[in-house]
């Protein structure tokens, strides 16, 4: 989501250097997306495509594993082009 104000905001979301959501556009809300991860090393990197009318990019993400659990949960202020990575080991 958008976490100030919804401006047009977008995102690119890669899952091991592959894009598996080329462009997202933030909203207010918080919206589901599906990774499937790999056993071992996954990396995720959220790509800001843009900022917006109002720079930065203000993207919030909330990652949960398949028991609903929180394993991440991070705001960014994104310049263009600017990549904010998680790291998650799946067993």
């Amino acid at each position: 989501r958008d976490h100030q104000f919804v401006d047009g905001d977008r995102v690119q979301i890669l899952l091991n250097d592959f894009v598996v959501y080329p462009n997202i556009l933030l909203s207010g809300e918080f919206e589901a997306f599906y990774l499937d991860l790999e056993k071992g090393f996954n990396r995720i990197d959220i790509l800001a495509l843009n900022q917006g009318t109002s720079g930065p990019n203000t993207a919030q993400f909330i990652m949960y594993d398949d028991n609903k659990q929180v394993i991440s949960s991070n705001i960014w202020n994104l310049a263009t082009g600017v990549k904010a990575t998680v790291i998650i080991v799946k067993d």
